[in-house]
């Protein structure tokens, strides 16, 4: 069930009850979030040695990538008693309005597209804002390459629109192999979190990357062009190099849960440079004068496809 935004109490009281933890405590044990499992939790220890856990009241949502702080009951039997404060917190909001935490302490979000079904940019916009306001770094992965005709190295702009703001834009292909080895090189010394829509070849990527590893793949609806969900929960798996890689359950939206301290231009990065030429400090890069956004988006310095995507963004949110 997804889980409903907290109060401002309740985010108190849980507060107060994990600063009440005594991490110093030898009877305390810290380890890695690997999984859900069954409504508990997999913790991974230091060692590697791995430990279902139930859950103490209070503690809030857990995910993959969280430092847990937990204690052994019996013999075989533990229990969580807190989070670790953490670096960020990937969120979204699901077609309900419901708050659902993706994974934490990332250093990278590999955002998933394919060349079928066709990327959605808008879905693309919403996944880098959440990044941006979280300072998680970004790789823009096209799978299914080699369902490309030969000479189609940008076919959906990726590359123009997106490499001159800076981010990592990597055609890939599981069939194929090619961009793969590319690949394997970015997750070394990271912990990423691989998300995207359902069909997009999340779980072959990790399958390719982890042959070792079980996953479960599921092939494409061919009458509407969608997969069903493949990975049921989020997973965290080992790479070679000190990387760590989660596999995240498919979606078909992404709506982002927004700093409130941050406007959403900043999400944007051109848009949020360009911002600094505008006329008024407060502009909202709609219909002000003198906006510098809008005129760079009139001469094509601004992507009319990002312009349009933070449009609908602010009337959206």
């Amino acid at each position: 069930m997804a889980k409903r935004r907290l109060s401002h109490h309740q985010k108190k009281r849980i507060q107060a009850t994990q600063d009440a933890i005594n991490s110093d405590n030898q009877n305390h044990m810290h380890g890695l979030v690997i999984s859900h499992h069954g409504g508990k939790i997999v913790v991974e220890s230091p060692d590697g040695s791995l430990h279902i856990c139930a859950v103490k009241s209070n503690i809030g949502i857990i995910v993959c990538g969280d430092i847990a702080v937990y204690e052994r009951i019996k013999e075989k039997e533990f229990r969580l008693l807190a989070i670790q404060p953490r670096h960020n917190l990937l969120q979204r909001i699901d077609g309900f309005g419901h708050l659902k935490s993706v994974a934490a302490n990332l250093s990278q979000l590999l955002i998933c597209l394919a060349v079928k079904p066709a990327p959605n940019l808008f879905l693309l916009d919403q996944y880098l804002l959440s990044a941006e306001q979280q300072n998680i770094d970004v790789v823009i992965v096209l799978n299914k390459a080699d369902m490309l005709p030969d000479g189609f190295v940008d076919p959906f702009d990726l590359k123009a629109i997106y490499e001159p703001l800076g981010y990592t834009v990597l055609l890939a292909s599981v069939k194929s192999i090619n961009g793969m080895e590319p690949l394997r090189t970015l997750l070394d010394n990271n912990t990423s979190v691989l998300s995207g829509v359902s069909g997009v070849g999340k779980s072959s990527i990790t399958k390719a990357l982890l042959p070792e590893i079980d996953v479960k793949i599921c092939e494409i609806s061919e009458a509407n062009e969608e997969g069903r969900h493949t990975t049921r929960t989020s997973r965290l798996y080992h790479l070679p190099n000190s990387g760590h890689l989660i596999d995240t359950p498919g979606v078909r939206g992404f709506n982002p849960v927004l700093d409130n301290k941050m406007p959403v231009s900043a999400g944007f990065r051109e848009i949020n440079q360009m911002s600094n030429r505008c006329r008024f400090a407060n502009c909202r890069h709609i219909n002000e004068p003198k906006c510098a956004v809008v005129d760079a988006v009139s001469q094509n310095d601004i992507a009319n496809s990002r312009y349009q995507n933070y449009l609908r963004l602010v009337e959206k949110l």
